[in-house]
């Protein structure tokens, strides 16, 4: 069984509890099935006591990460992809975001990255961007494409050679897994956009800045027009509905969660 995070010197409210179960469930660190400390041992770990313990565990039970049997203790619940969709936006609650602020965003911070990885990439860099593209385009599963197409505009990032910028992509990665999942979960959108990523790749390769940063414009912008109503809609439900269209339940709160924090 994993150990809790030592928790000696510190005070933690019931809240923080919540929130560290949730964070290494969301790692795998419990994985479904596995039963977790007891309340006196996560009691004694987070100086809390038991009817606070009990609280969290509660609430954890609500969201459906875990699933509380008398005489045994609390389990791991194995989560289906619409408890996964439920629990990201709990944690990422975007508020009035919409996937056309989200694009919007997006043009501001990766459409001038595309130039400056146009105009500073080295060939490893170039090799990294191609090997995501090429990996996007062979991809056998949703979950699989989502991470290769993220992988791809990581690497344009990283290849502009500003840490800021990484910041700042980083800051709305949550967001960008969530609107990939709505545009790779429809066919028309996925078609039209994949190919923009072999124009971006060679414009980047060819050192053409201009390029670069037309291609990664148009790429960005066709949700506006492939999106319908969802351009205006909370991104939150939109990613929901797309995850809903899946055939089986492929993706759990742990893929979600590890898309969030890639890279």
């Amino acid at each position: 069984m994993p150990h809790v995070t030592d928790t000696s010197a510190a005070i933690y409210t019931r809240r923080d509890l919540v929130s560290a179960l949730t964070d290494q469930i969301g790692r795998g660190e419990f994985a479904p099935g596995t039963l977790l400390p007891s309340e006196r041992v996560l009691a004694d770990e987070y100086g809390l006591s038991r009817s606070m313990v009990r609280e969290a565990l509660r609430t954890l039970s609500e969201r459906r990460l875990i699933e509380i049997i008398p005489g045994r203790g609390s389990v791991v619940r194995q989560t289906t992809v619409t408890d996964a969709v439920e629990q990201l936006i709990r944690i990422f609650d975007h508020g009035g975001v919409t996937p056309r602020y989200l694009i919007e965003a997006r043009i501001m911070i990766e459409v001038t990255t595309a130039g400056c990885a146009a105009l500073r990439a080295n060939r490893e860099e170039v090799d990294a961007i191609e090997r995501a593209m090429r990996a996007c385009d062979e991809a056998n599963s949703l979950l699989d494409q989502v991470s290769w197409d993220l992988a791809f505009h990581r690497a344009i990032v990283r290849a502009a050679g500003n840490p800021l910028v990484e910041l700042m992509f980083r800051a709305i990665q949550p967001y960008i897994v969530e609107i990939l999942f709505r545009s790779l979960t429809d066919a028309n959108v996925t078609r039209q956009g994949l190919r923009y990523h072999t124009r971006i790749a060679s414009a980047i390769a060819a050192h053409d800045r201009d390029a670069a940063m037309a291609e990664m414009r148009q790429h960005l912008t066709l949700g506006l027009t492939l999106f319908g109503q969802d351009i205006d809609r909370n991104l939150n439900l939109v990613a929901r509905d797309a995850l809903a269209s899946l055939v089986s339940d492929t993706v759990t709160f742990a893929d979600l969660m590890r898309l969030t924090r890639e890279g």
